[in-house]
Formats: C-alpha cells, structure tokens, sequence
C-alpha cells in the first residue's frame, strides 16, 4: 500500500488543471459560436485559472491542457458540487503574429439548470461575469452587464416536464 502523501494530494486538490471526466458532465450540454476577441491579458489571466479555497468560493474555473492546435478550454464549475456550468472555447493569437488576438471561439453551457434553459446571449453573459468577478478578466470589447443579469429569471424559459 502507497503512503498517503499530504503535500502530493493538496497540489492536486488546490490545482487549476482540468481532468477530463475527473467531474460531473453537463446534463444537456448546447454549443455556440462566438468569436469574441480577447486581450493577451486576459487570455493569460484565464490560463491561470483559479480553484475554490473555501466553500464561500462558489466557483471553480479549470483550465484543460492545450490541444494539437493550442486551443485551450475554461470550464467553469460549481465548486462544492463539481458539476460544469460553462465551458468557453479559446483559441489562441497566431504564432505568426498575424491578427488581432486571441478569441474565445465559442462556447458550451448546461442547457438544463434544475429544469430551466437560456438562449447562448444569456450564457455568455453569465460565463463573461464570472470570469470578471473571479479572475479579474475586462473583455474590453463587451459592455459590463449589471448584477441583476446573472441567472434572470426573464432569460430562461421552463423546460418542459417529461
């Protein structure tokens, strides 16, 4: 039997690093395109990550390790239940330098939040106000949306009962 390791284990609990299937799946996942330019700044700030030190910190936001092309993924989580909120699709600035920037491509969210759904607007607002909140992201190209416009009642239609 392997000794326990305290210092092996909280690397790993306090990492930002996403694990493919290490979390609860969204139920009903929808996908949208986006386009969204972003700042070196904020693709850096994104990169990093950040992990819940306490259950007053309601949110994870893990980073997935960068794919052949050098795409990379935040999901973003509810930390004390581990289940996917969000998920935005960043590619990065092209190595040739050519372009504008980095841009989030598009974005996945949960289409059943306890028997309600959104439309894409409403879910890129909400992933955009947490980034802000969480990881200190401007997204200079987007107005800065009041609180009362995360999770509004008046964007979500009831799904229907089966």
């Amino acid at each position: 039997m392997r000794e326990f390791d305290v210092e092996e284990e909280m690397k790993k609990w306090l990492s930002t690093t996403y694990e493919r299937g290490s979390k609860k799946p969204m139920k009903e996942p929808l996908t949208a395109p986006w386009g969204l330019p972003i700042s070196d700044a904020d693709v850096e700030k994104l990169k990093v990550g950040l992990k819940s030190r306490s259950m007053d910190d309601r949110w994870d936001m893990l980073i997935e390790d960068p794919d052949e092309n050098g795409n990379i993924s935040l999901h973003i989580l509810r930390s004390w239940l581990q289940e996917e909120c969000y998920i935005l699709h960043i590619v990065p600035k092209p190595s040739n330098g050519e372009g504008a920037s980095a841009e989030i491509q598009g974005t996945t969210w949960e289409g059943n939040k306890a028997g309600w759904q959104c439309d894409a607007e409403q879910a890129k607002k909400e992933a955009v106000m947490l980034a802000r909140g969480r990881v200190h992201c401007e997204f200079e190209t987007l107005p800065h949306y009041p609180s009362s416009v995360f999770w509004a009642l008046s964007a979500y239609k009831k799904l229907d009962a089966e």
